[in-house]
């Protein structure tokens, strides 16, 4: 039923958008501190200062931020740049499918510290895995690597913030091409 709902999110303005089949979703995992809404909130400046996107929709918060940036192509991205708890996940959700974006980022905390915080990440990152699977009719979930909708991307120190903002503009271009 969600599916159905979601089939008008495919046209735009009379145009046909990216092919579910090019949709993706990017995990951007990493411990707390290592500077995941750093990366993104720079994801989001650079986008917009050098890549012909604007900001069409935004949820601010004290820290953290729900985007949707559209490019002059007719592409939307999301971006939301904190996943500290399954209930946050959560709302992404609804803004993600609220927007019918072609292209969904989100932040999700890992810790490796405890058996209980592994228990949570996992739960975590099924929730998203399996929200993309659904979201696009994809049968292809992989838990621990990517597959032809998910990329996995894991921040491990702050060192690595401007790599991680590299791959991600470098995963959006790829997506830019294909309208």
């Amino acid at each position: 039923m969600l599916i159905n709902e979601l089939s008008s999110c495919y046209k735009f303005g009379g145009q046909k958008k990216v092919d579910k089949n090019q949709k993706k979703l990017i995990i951007l995992q990493g411990n707390s501190g290592v500077g995941k809404t750093t990366t993104l909130q720079n994801t989001i400046r650079e986008l917009v200062s050098n890549h012909d996107f604007m900001i069409t929709e935004e949820e601010a918060g004290k820290k953290d931020r729900r985007v949707v940036l559209k490019h002059k192509s007719g592409l939307l991205v999301s971006i939301c740049t904190s996943g500290d708890t399954l209930g946050i996940i959560e709302e992404n959700y609804r803004f993600f499918i609220s927007q019918c974006c072609d292209f969904m980022i989100s932040a999700c905390r890992i810790n490796t510290k405890t058996h209980l915080n592994n228990s949570r990440t996992n739960l975590m990152k099924t929730a998203l895995i399996g929200f993309a699977s659904g979201y696009w009719e994809s049968d292809e979930v992989h838990f621990n690597a990517d597959s032809a909708n998910v990329k996995l991307l894991t921040l491990l120190s702050r060192e690595g913030k401007d790599n991680i903002m590299d791959k991600l503009i470098q995963e959006i271009s790829n997506i830019k091409n294909c309208i």
